[in-house]
């Protein structure tokens, strides 16, 4: 499985590339719609289009996180469970010496990122 690695660019180019970032000033709507996606993939798109870099970004990239973990997490074998469990480990412990809000939204968006992959690779049917 490709490993995700969040670096700053490419932070700062999702946030900048983000289309409707100005539609995306109500952070309990943007949560709403999180939780209401039909699925990981969707619920994954919704909070990639609203990133704001700061803390804002976690608790709806912990939203997308259960969302696809739902979708994936009971078919998976011992084995892939541990590998789960290092990928988002390995987003933790990324930025865990780095001070800023930032760095907060990055370990989020790395966490929600893995499991978006996992959904994808070996999730129910969609």
């Amino acid at each position: 499985m490709q490993k995700i690695r969040v670096t700053s660019l490419h932070f700062a180019f999702a946030l900048a590339a983000s289309p409707a970032f100005a539609d995306c000033a109500d952070l309990a709507a943007e949560e709403a719609k999180v939780a209401a996606a039909k699925n990981c993939g969707e619920a994954y798109k919704i909070y990639e289009a609203c990133l704001w870099g700061s803390t804002a970004d976690v608790q709806r990239g912990g939203t997308v996180q259960e969302i696809c973990e739902k979708g994936f997490l009971s078919t998976l074998s011992a084995a892939r469970k541990k590998r789960y469990d290092r990928e988002i480990a390995r987003c933790e412990k990324e930025y865990r010496n780095e001070d800023g809000t930032m760095y907060r939204s990055m370990e989020a968006v790395c966490a929600a990122g893995t499991a978006r992959d996992f959904w994808k690779k070996f999730g129910e049917k969609r």
